[in-house]
This record gives C-alpha cells, sequence and structure tokens, in this order.
C-alpha cells in the first residue's frame, strides 16, 4: 500500500558536484510517481570541493521534515562512504562508484580533519580498515545493500550511443546514480526521462546526455541487480503538483502580495529569494486582476545595493514614495540594518524585512542552520525601536500566507516587520498543490493610504489609535527625519510634543496588540487537552509534527503550542497553555534558550526542560522524538541532540 511508503533518501557528494541538481531530480521523480516529498540541502560554505549532501522524504502523506537512519545512500565518491556509513539502517541501498573502492580515507584532501579522526576512530572499534572497499564489505555484512556502479564503464557506453566524448556526458554520473535507485525500487525508466526534462527544460543537450545516461544505466542494473522491491503508485500519480524551496515561496507571495521594490544585498541564505524575484520582475496579470488595475502585466524591481543598510534604505524611500516594499537579508545584515530599522519606527514607515536567520555569531558557518536571531529581531534598532512586528514562520505555506500578511500589516499599521525564516526553509524543497497558494486568500489592504491627502495634511496626525494618514510623497508637501518631531514632520525638541509623539507610538503598539488576532500570533496543535506540552517556534514546526506522530504512537498525549508572533507577543494565550501543563519542553535551535527567555520576559514563567541542537546541522523527526523522551524523565535540564553529518 502507498500509504504505508515512508523512504529517506540521502545524496553525498563534492560541493560544486551537482549535489542540489541531484536532489531536485530526485525529488521530480517520486513527485512523478505520485509521492508528496521533501528534501533539504546540506552545503559546506567552500565554492568547491568540500563535502555536501541533500536529504529526501517520500511519504503518500505530507512530510514535514527528513529523518536518520536513511533507507539508501547515493555516493558519488568515496568521502561520502566515509561520511554517512553510520546513518544506514539494516536492509537500506549504498550505491557507489566502483573506482572509489580503493580510496583510502587519509588521501582524501578535502575531508576536514577532525571528521577523518572521528571516522578512523570509529572503524578502528568495529576492525575496519579505513579503506572504502573495507568500509563496503563491512557493511554488506551488516545488512546493507551495495550496488556498485563501473561509471566509467557506463559514461563511455553513454558517449558511444550519443557519438560523443566521454568528457561532454561526464556531469551525467548524478543521474547514472539516481537511476539505479530508481531501477531497484521498481519506478519506471519513464519517470527518471521525465524528471530530467522538467529539471532541464529547454537545455537539448544536457537533457540528451542526460536520458541516454539514464537508460545505459537502467539496463545495467535490471541485468545485475534487478528490481528488490516494486515502489506502488502513489496517491497523487498523474497530478499536475507544484514543487518550491522557503526562498522561492516567500518570492511568489511578495509578488502575490503586491511588492513593487524588493532591495538586497547578496548573502547567504537570503539572495535566492531575491533573484526568484528578479527573473520574475515583469509577470502576466489574471483577468480579473488585469480589469482591476487597467494592465495585463505588472511590474516589480528588484534592486541590488551596495550593502544592507543601504538596501534597507532604499526600501524606505520606496515606500515614503507610496510603493509597497520589502528586502531581505540574513543576520548579519540584519546587524547592518538597525539604524535604518529605528528610522522606520520613527518615520512609520512600512517594511517588511525577510530574515533568513543561519549559524552565528558574526560570520559564523554561512551556508548551515540556526534560530538565533530572535532576540535580535525583537530588540533590533535602539532608543525602544518600538512599535515594530516581529513574526517567525513555520513552514513553506505558512511562510507564503505570513509573507502577504506581513506586507499589509506593515502598511496598515505603518511599521518595519521583520519576518523570522531561516536556512532550513530556504535550503529545502516540498511537494504541494497550485491550490495550497492561493493568491486570493489574504486580501490585499493599504490601512489608511490617502491618495489626496488635501492642504493641511499632517503625516504624523494624531489620532486614537496612533495610525495617522498616510500619503505618498509628492502627492502633498511633509517632512520625513529620523529625529523626533511634530504632527507635520517638522523637526522639535519642544517637551510637551515629544511625550505626545511617545504616546502616540505607544497608542500605535496597543493598536497592533488589538488588530492581529490571537489566532495569528499563536497555533496549538495536537491534543488540546493533553498535559504534555511542547513550545516552540519557527521551522522547528515540521521535526516536531513529525515526531508527535511517533509519540502518540508510544501512547503519548502530546500538544504543540507555535508561537508565532513575538512583537506582539500572545501572552495571555501563552500563559494560559503553559499553565494548564504538567510537563513543558521547550525546542529550539539555539544555544540560550531565546525563545523561553522571551516567553520569562512576556508570561513571567519559566520553562526548565529545553531540547537544542547546537551543531549547525538541520533539525530532524528522531532527534525531536529522542529528545522529548529523554527530557521527560528529567526535573529540569537541557537534552542536545547532535544528528547529521
Amino acid at each position: 500500500m502507498s500509504e504505508a511508503v515512508d523512504l529517506d533518501v540521502m545524496i553525498g557528494g563534492p560541493q560544486g558536484g551537482g549535489i542540489e541538481s541531484s536532489g531536485q531530480m530526485m525529488l521530480r521523480v517520486f513527485m512523478l510517481k505520485g509521492y508528496n516529498v521533501f528534501g533539504i540541502r546540506e552545503y559546506h560554505s567552500d565554492i568547491i570541493g568540500a563535502h555536501s549532501y541533500y536529504n529526501v522524504r517520500v511519504k503518500a502523506s505530507r512530510p514535514r521534515s527528513v529523518r536518520l537512519p536513511a533507507d539508501a545512500l547515493l555516493a558519488l565518491d568515496a568521502e561520502a562512504i566515509f561520511t554517512h556509513y553510520n546513518e544506514l539502517k539494516e536492509g537500506s541501498y549504498l550505491i557507489y562508484d566502483v573506482d572509489s573502492l580503493q580510496t583510502r580515507i587519509e588521501k582524501i584532501a578535502p575531508m576536514e580533519p577532525e571528521v577523518k579522526e572521528r571516522v578512523i576512530e570509529d572503524l578502528k572499534s568495529k576492525g575496519v580498515e579505513p579503506i572504502a572497499s573495507e568500509l563496503v564489505k563491512y557493511l554488506s555484512k551488516n545488512g546493507i545493500k551495495a550496488i556498485g556502479l563501473p561509471l566509467k564503464d557506463l559514461l563511455k557506453q553513454t558517449a558511444d550511443r550519443l557519438k560523443t566524448t566521454v568528457v561532454s556526458v561526464s556531469k551525467s554520473v548524478n543521474t547514472m546514480t539516481i537511476t539505479a535507485l530508481a531501477t531497484v525500487l521498481g519506478i519506471d525508466l519513464n519517470a527518471v526521462e521525465r524528471s530530467i526534462n522538467l529539471y532541464f527544460s529547454g537545455r537539448k543537450s544536457i537533457i540528451d546526455s542526460n536520458v541516454e545516461a539514464a537508460r545505459v544505466t537502467y539496463e545495467y542494473v535490471r541485468s545485475n541487480f534487478g528490481v528488490s522491491k516494486e515502489l506502488p503508485d502513489g496517491p497523487h500519480r498523474g497530478k499536475v503538483r507544484m514543487i518550491a524551496t522557503g526562498n522561492d515561496i516567500v518570492a511568489m507571495a511578495k509578488i502575490v502580495g503586491g511588492v513593487g521594490l524588493e532591495t538586497y544585498y547578496p548573502i547567504t541564505p537570503s539572495q535566492d529569494e531575491a533573484f526568484y524575484m528578479e527573473s520574475h520582475r515583469v509577470f502576466d496579470l489574471d483577468e480579473e486582476s488585469s480589469k482591476a488595475l487597467g494592465t495585463s502585466k505588472m511590474n516589480s524591481l528588484t534592486l541590488q545595493a551596495e550593502d544592507e543598510l543601504a538596501a534597507l534604505n532604499m526600501a524606505i524611500g520606496g515606500a515614503i514614495a507610496g510603493a509597497r516594499v520589502a528586502t531581505t537579508t540574513s543576520g548579519p545584515g540584519l546587524s547592518l540594518m538597525n539604524e535604518a530599522i529605528s528610522f522606520a519606527v520613527m518615520a512609520e514607515v512600512p517594511v517588511v524585512i525577510s530574515d533568513w536567520m543561519r549559524t552565528g555569531p558574526s560570520t559564523g558557518i554561512a551556508t548551515r542552520q540556526g534560530q538565533q536571531d530572535l532576540l535580535h529581531a525583537i530588540f533590533a534598532g535602539h532608543g525602544e525601536a518600538w512599535p515594530k512586528i516581529v513574526i517567525a514562520s513555520g513552514d513553506h505555506l505558512e511562510a507564503y500566507y505570513d509573507t502577504i500578511k506581513a506586507l499589509n500589516w506593515a502598511e496598515q499599521f505603518q511599521v518595519p516587520v521583520i519576518h523570522l525564516l531561516d536556512k532550513y526553509m530556504a535550503a529545502s524543497m516540498m511537494s504541494f498543490d497550485r491550490e495550497d497558494v492561493d493568491p486570493y486568500k489574504v486580501p490585499l489592504t493599504r490601512g489608511n493610504y490617502v491618495s489626496n491627502p488635501g492642504p493641511d495634511y499632517r503625516r504624523y496626525e494624531i489620532t486614537e489609535d496612533g495610525i495617522s494618514p498616510r500619503a505618498p510623497l509628492g502627492s502633498a508637501r511633509f517632512v520625513v527625519s529620523s529625529l523626533e518631531h511634530n504632527e507635520y514632520g517638522i523637526v522639535t525638541e519642544d517637551p510637551a510634543t515629544r511625550e505626545k509623539m511617545m504616546l502616540k507610538r505607544i497608542k500605535k503598539m496597543e493598536a497592533i496588540e488589538r488588530g492581529i488576532p490571537d489566532s495569528e500570533k499563536a497555533v496549538l496543535h495536537g491534543d488540546p487537552d493533553a498535559k504534555i506540552t511542547i513550545v516552540s517556534w519557527g521551522s522547528t514546526k515540521g521535526p516536531i509534527l513529525d515526531a508527535m506522530e511517533r509519540l502518540r504512537a508510544d501512547g503519548l498525549r502530546v500538544r504543540f503550542l507555535q508561537i508565532k508572533t513575538f512583537l506582539p507577543f500572545p501572552t495571555e494565550v501563552v500563559r494560559g497553555i503553559i499553565s494548564s501543563s504538567d510537563d513543558v519542553i521547550a525546542v529550539e535551535n539555539n544555544a540560550f534558550g531565546q525563545m523561553v527567555m522571551a516567553v520569562r520576559m512576556f508570561t513571567g514563567l519559566d520553562i526548565k526542560k529545553r531540547v537544542a541542537k547546537l551543531n549547525s546541522r538541520s533539525l530532524m523527526e528522531q532527534e525531536v522524538y529522542n529528545g522529548v523522551k529523554k527530557a521527560l524523565g528529567m526535573k529540569e535540564g537541557l537534552v542536545v541532540v547532535s544528528d547529521g553529518s
């Protein structure tokens, strides 16, 4: 039955060796077979050479995370075998190049010395010589199905059939390993060929070489290894579906949400969002929107600035001129934006800042996972730079709708909105249906926006809720400054006026508290009456929800409180749920428990048990499951989970 299918596949090889393209083709193969997929790339910050890998999860229902041990490893070099041999389960597949068997671990130059030392010590304890052939023999004796591919011979056959050189088809080795796994799983060759055509659409020579390589490999594996098991068709077979990374889907949301100007400075892992918008800067509108706007096409300008501070200042300028604006960055860039965030608060400028968090502090590990910018976002800016909004999304689809809501809230309340995302979401892909990203589900609103404000326009007019009428620059004369000002924007240090403006901004924060419903601030998942509560935020959502299924199977009644907004904070909701729990466990991808600190600050309650991942790799299902189980046996303390190579 397809409902019972739940596979985890890893592809490992050198950075710059096509690991991402391999992972994305693999995802498409399983989608064409009718399954839901979730995949995430773990990549080294070196551009070329160092080890990277891709995890793929395949299920009939929607997977929300990856897990270990894996059901298959596609090792594109010997380093992948040495790196991941402990992450394979009994009965899994190891697909490798036979020419890599004579590689000794000491000869693998890109492999980090600490990793070599750790692996050599472990192999020594197992009585295995640190050479790939001996490790493969050991794995085979322990229930791993080893499938060696003579890649050089297969490349030569491919080149001969195409009447070309081996060099011209050499990059198709990744496709060969994917085809080998598909073959032993009984997946029709047509699914592999269609995946190749979809991924390399319009690039005929690349498609031809990869398709022929797939055919050669299919024949070889069928003849020499056969089919181990027939993977049944999944429930979505024959359906047209979508697949996107977190970067892609947030960019889609910004386009749908009416962003006229997106600014950025290239920084990992945020830049792919901007690159997506750059490639879709002019897009077609549907009939209804065309009639409403009087045009069939819409322009969205994506602009690269000289640094992150300039990027935010450019966005602020666009917003003052009347455009709906956003910028995208990561932690180091958010640091540089602090001065401009304060300016946006003082000048009451609506702007959305997408912060794709990564490992820090400083440059940290630039391409790895972390949830370390939470307190930074809450306290971003100086001199009481509130009001502003801080929201954290839990998955791709949530991020899509949260982005549109953030754009609305920014203009409704005339504040900066910091949208917390991360590398986990940026580098992961998931399958979904077109109707999952409904462009009409969140209506666009611009708040108190006036096109023709009249002769006595006061940009900072004191109102009951603190929100003034906002007109675009040029429709009226007004002053915008970083300094304290009166209702017209004119600079003043008058104490009475300063007090009025401070109270105005306090009223605005109160309006935000009232205007954003509790259902947007926090979400309770699972059994609402359970007495065991997991509390978390952001992209830990997927691994937690997947782990909860296993915890329920163990007879544990568990619920998950997902905090979504930290400004405004859902104080009463969080206080009520924590107070009604017998056991509360926080799960975060940071060392100091930043969410726990925020909970303590806003509710006065302290969460005594924490599960944290500190090794800069993405959180996985089994880590949450094991971490929560361990935490339940403790009175208080920290459980550190450490899976991932």
